[in-house]
């Protein structure tokens, strides 16, 4: 569980706009339907990751891009207002990134993302901003911004022994063929499954591996024992975001059950940053699971 010393997190990865829109159920090829309601919000996984871990009570700095528009704009003053650190968040010509969500009425999802700056971003741009990644106690990555930038981040972090965590969503063939060690891995079964294809843990090149599964426990794996966490049972709304705030949850508090509460609270409301809960939230919620 937390103490009472705020954790430094620094957060490099993507910022996007979410444009969501509620379905009855994923449309298939070639099939249209008809949305109950649509909503605009703020999203990406980085930036969730950071809202997550400040709201959890974490002192956060984000790294990544956005565009010189209105989007890019309003996001910087929404993450100010978070109380983030923004110095590291640099503007491109390239629009803000976004993203397209379906939401069925059992609270699944499916998304299509449109980086845009979030691909603008250079190894360059984390070289400038490096002091971020080295007064941090922890680094929070994922795999929406170039792997070359993921990957220098990484080694910044290493050369000062900042622990580095990596969510490594969306999963790609050029990160599987040249992977780089961490310390932490915060993957779902699927990408567990292309991680580790034939179960073996030294495969997946990390001191630890969390395994995230939705409704059923999440798994922490090391080299010498698995350990099972079972989530509070709730019946989610949208699932949208989940996954990123348990992941910056746990990069504030290490605590696997802490972090299983806040993903669990966050699937019950809409949108991805809205439904991020501050740290009070997640404490009552737990004690009431208990």
């Amino acid at each position: 569980m937390m103490g009472t010393q705020r954790l430094r997190i620094t957060v490099v990865g993507s910022l996007n706009v979410d444009h969501t829109w509620r379905v009855p159920h994923i449309p298939g090829p070639g099939e249209t339907l008809m949305s109950s309601h649509m909503w605009t919000c703020f999203g990406g996984k980085g930036a969730n990751q950071a809202v997550a871990a400040a709201r959890a009570g974490g002192c956060v700095a984000m790294i990544g891009c956005v565009g010189i528009d209105d989007f890019g704009t309003r996001y910087i003053e929404a993450l100010k207002a978070e109380r983030i650190d923004t110095t590291g968040v640099v503007r491109s010509e390239m629009p803000t990134g976004s993203a397209f969500i379906a939401v069925d009425d059992e609270g699944e999802n499916s998304i299509i993302v449109n980086p845009g700056a979030n691909h603008a971003i250079t190894v360059a741009d984390i070289d400038k901003h490096a002091e971020l990644i080295r007064r941090a106690d922890a680094l929070l990555l994922q795999l929406e911004c170039p792997l070359p930038v993921v990957r220098r981040a990484a080694a910044i972090a290493r050369e000062m022994g900042v622990k580095v965590i990596l969510n490594p969503s969306p999963l790609s063939e050029a990160f599987l063929t040249d992977r780089f060690e961490v310390d932490v891995l915060i993957v779902n079964e699927g990408e567990a499954a292309k991680l580790m294809p034939d179960g073996d843990f030294k495969r997946a090149n990390c001191r630890q591996l969390i395994l995230t599964r939705g409704a059923a426990s999440t798994i922490l794996m090391t080299a010498d024992q698995v350990e099972a966490f079972p989530p509070p049972k709730i019946t989610p709304l949208d699932t949208v975001g989940a996954g990123d705030t348990f992941a910056g949850v746990f990069a504030v508090s290490g605590d696997i059950a802490f972090a299983n509460a806040a993903g669990a609270l966050a699937t019950l409301k809409a949108g991805a940053q809205p439904s991020i809960p501050m740290r009070n939230e997640i404490e009552a919620f737990q004690s009431r699971c208990r």
